[in-house]
């Protein structure tokens, strides 16, 4: 009788291990099967996204000088104007080889910016380098003026004017001097008067004739007045 009775219960146990088995069968297919679709969800979310996803860099310019850390805008040829980024070149051109200093470099500059110039500027520039103070005279072949233009901005609704801020350094014999570096605001007018008959070497550096009909230069912490000529170069 207890043969039975314990046959009885193996049996029982038996059939509760094939029944608790099958149940966990049925538990891991329906795991695997959830993890399929919540995986062809994934990937399906992901290829519906993909147009949308765009990387914007955010690039910072730190000044070795200062220390002061600046964000560089990044160019998005969809908004900025062609005529913009041309404007913003000449003027830059300008900016940077009239506001420089450099023995060997400083009759070729000489001669880009009065090719630039307007009449009246190009009058003021002169006097630059005109007579007992002229600048070259002053200066000398030791010492260089270093620059760099922190930003360039066309003057809203007012064509053909910009502002230029720029910073400058000093150095004797090519050696940092250690001054602190000045900076200056620069408002200038300018237009583009392209001739036909013009030399070729002309043609090539200022193809478009670009010329500046008015321009000042002050001290950052000084507002700035536009006036034919003035504040150049010293």
């Amino acid at each position: 009788m207890n043969d039975q009775s314990d046959y009885r219960r193996a049996l029982d146990f038996e059939a509760s291990l094939t029944a608790l088995q099958a149940c966990s069968e049925r538990r891991a297919w329906q795991v695997a099967f959830a993890a399929v679709i919540v995986a062809i969800g994934s990937v399906a979310a992901l290829a519906v996204m993909m147009p949308f996803y765009r990387v914007v860099p955010l690039p910072i310019e730190v000044n070795k000088l200062t220390g002061e850390a600046q964000l560089i805008e990044v160019l998005d040829a969809k908004h900025v104007p062609l005529r913009e980024i041309e404007d913003k070149h000449w003027v830059e051109v300008y900016v940077r080889t009239r506001e420089r200093y450099d023995w060997g470099l400083l009759q070729m500059d000489y001669d880009r910016v009065l090719e630039m110039s307007d009449e009246s500027v190009a009058r003021a520039y002169r006097q630059i380098y005109s007579g007992p103070n002229a600048l070259d005279q002053q200066l000398g072949a030791s010492t260089q003026y270093r620059t760099r233009i922190v930003s360039t901005t066309l003057v809203p609704d007012e064509p053909g004017h910009a502002v230029v801020h720029l910073e400058r350094t000093v150095r004797k014999n090519g050696i940092d001097t250690g001054e602190p570096a000045k900076r200056f605001v620069i408002t200038l007018a300018f237009t583009y008067r392209p001739t036909v008959l013009v030399r070729e070497r002309s043609a090539i550096e200022n193809p478009f004739g670009f010329k500046v009909t008015a321009y000042s230069r002050d001290a950052e912490d000084t507002p700035p007045a536009l006036h034919p000529g003035a504040g150049a170069g010293q």
